[in-house]
């Protein structure tokens, strides 16, 4: 029952993660604390996979279909966010290894939920909000030195702060913004599941749950970035709303539930 239960969950969130640019995690994360089935490391473990696969197919779909991307752009983002998917992978070690399972869960929850008001906040008002052309090799490696950071730490994939920052800094619309956080949160999720590899971490998880979310991932992957290439901004943009107050929700429940 739980393979169908983790089934369903990544198949729905990977589409909605490929529509809106939010990989998936932000989705998977909470909702398996919420089931609460396995400890947070595994949870991260799970949604790194799902996320990285769905990255995969969106990224080559979007390239097939004739997207074009800033190659400088995606470069000095991706090598900020490798090294940052380090920093926030240590962070998670540390801080698991300090606490009980409980109050990490209540850590990320509570990171998440205030990460996630700051960009619901954001989206309603950025007609109103100056936007910015950044262009400086140094300032792009720090932007995707946090982006990666945040998302590795959180486990999410960081698909929403990463939408919110590349409207406000790069002046990207919601589309394009959408495929560059896929981008970004492909590279920062290698930086991950290398570290794993390398040192045989991997092996320490049931892995009898990855055929099925990479199966999950990549079917939901496909049809949401078929979603994407035929929404309007203003279409994928209530989308990402809706599933902003829908997680901060969720949030709010795992604060309460693990404190």
């Amino acid at each position: 029952m739980i393979f169908i239960i983790y089934s369903a969950i990544i198949f729905i969130a990977t589409i909605c993660g490929a529509i809106a640019g939010l990989g998936g995690g932000v989705i998977i994360k909470p909702l398996l604390d919420m089931i609460g089935y396995h400890d947070a490391s595994t949870i991260g473990f799970y949604s790194c996979i799902a996320v990285f696969t769905m990255c995969i197919i969106s990224i080559f779909k979007q390239v097939k279909k004739g997207f074009s991307f800033h190659l400088s752009i995606v470069i000095y983002i991706s090598i900020g966010s490798l090294i940052g998917g380090l920093i926030g992978d240590t962070l998670f070690k540390n801080i698991t290894a300090s606490f009980d399972d409980s109050t990490v869960k209540f850590i990320q929850s509570s990171f998440l939920l205030i990460t996630l008001i700051f960009i619901l906040c954001y989206t309603l008002k950025q007609d109103q909000i100056k936007t910015y052309h950044i262009s400086n090799p140094i300032f792009i490696v720090l932007i995707g030195l946090l982006l990666g950071t945040i998302s590795v730490f959180l486990g999410i994939g960081g698909g929403p702060l990463n939408v919110s920052l590349l409207i406000l800094l790069f002046s990207y619309d919601m589309k394009q913004a959408t495929i560059y956080s896929i981008a970004t949160i492909f590279f920062s999720q290698i930086s991950k599941l290398a570290r794993m590899m390398v040192s045989g971490e991997v092996f320490v998880y049931d892995l009898s749950f990855l055929p099925f979310i990479c199966v999950c991932a990549i079917i939901g992957g496909y049809i949401g970035t078929l979603f994407n290439q035929k929404m309007s901004n203003n279409s994928i943009k209530k989308v990402f709303i809706a599933l902003m107050g829908f997680l901060i929700c969720i949030s709010l429940y795992n604060m309460y539930i693990n404190f």
